[in-house]
């Protein structure tokens, strides 16, 4: 009777011991995934206030919008963006304006929508580890004071690792209707880099631009912080434009949204 006893306590004792045990594993295994959750702004893929834009594009069926503000010079702009992907999470269309342009360079302000849509296709090649490429062909429409419009692509490598990410956008586009304010061709080479700063996915960035447009050749440097919050981020921006033809100081702040796929039908 007591041996008995003790072999069911026996039991007893290693099955609470294998219990305790299985709750240790899965604890430290919880413990390990919280310990690296997937960022706050993890769905945004942005064109936001960087020379470059976002490579990969945003999730499948999801919406992304962008709003914000730029200040260079006397001029005052009112950016917008639309990203929607109706077919993949490798392809979406994105459409660029700016809501407002106010601009004074007699010293008497203009104010009046923005003169020129932008459109982008964005479409991601390849991807392997951290490295990952998209080509974007894009156009342009004038809707004011220019005419026609241009027309070019652009080539987007990036390569992340660890909490480092750098990103080259190479682009060329030519006119449709030249004419002294809408050059034959146009090509723009950039370069960023990003430094995340913790798992909420704030960030610091810096970034080099080097163009030639109309056979003429111009330097820009930035620097910014991104914000994030709950599929979404702010982004924070100053820029040194044409720092070897006539320098300038730009500041831009943007909010973006990804709003999943609440437009959807049901």
């Amino acid at each position: 009777m007591r041996t008995r006893m003790i072999r069911r306590l026996q039991k007893l004792l290693a099955a609470v011991v294998g219990l305790a045990f299985a709750l240790l594993n899965w604890s430290s295994a919880s413990a390990q995934q919280a310990s690296s959750p997937q960022p706050l702004n993890g769905s945004v893929s942005d064109y936001g206030t960087t020379f470059v834009f976002s490579p990969p594009p945003i999730c499948g069926g999801c919406v992304e919008t962008e709003l914000g503000f730029q200040s260079l010079a006397d001029g005052r702009y009112i950016p917008a963006v639309v990203s929607y992907a109706p077919f993949s999470p490798r392809t979406d269309f994105s459409v660029l304006a700016n809501l407002l342009d106010s601009e004074a360079p007699n010293h008497v302000r203009s104010t009046h929508f923005g003169n020129q849509f932008d459109f982008v296709l964005r479409q991601q090649i390849l991807q392997k580890g951290g490295f990952e490429l998209t080509l974007a062909p894009r156009g342009a429409a004038f809707v004011q004071a220019v005419d026609g419009g241009r027309v070019g692509a652009t080539a987007a490598p990036q390569i992340a690792w660890g909490r480092n990410l750098a990103v080259v956008n190479l682009t060329f586009t030519a006119a449709v209707g030249v004419s002294a304010a809408n050059p034959r061709t146009d090509y723009q080479g950039v370069f960023d880099y990003f430094r995340t700063l913790d798992n909420r996915g704030t960030a610091f960035f810096v970034g080099f631009q080097h163009e030639v447009s109309a056979g003429q050749q111009t330097a820009s440097t930035e620097e910014g912080l991104v914000i994030p919050f709950r599929n979404g981020q702010v982004e924070l921006e100053t820029a040194q434009i044409d720092l070897n033809s006539g320098f300038e100081e730009q500041f831009q702040a943007r909010v973006i949204v990804n709003w999943g796929k609440g437009f959807k039908r049901r």
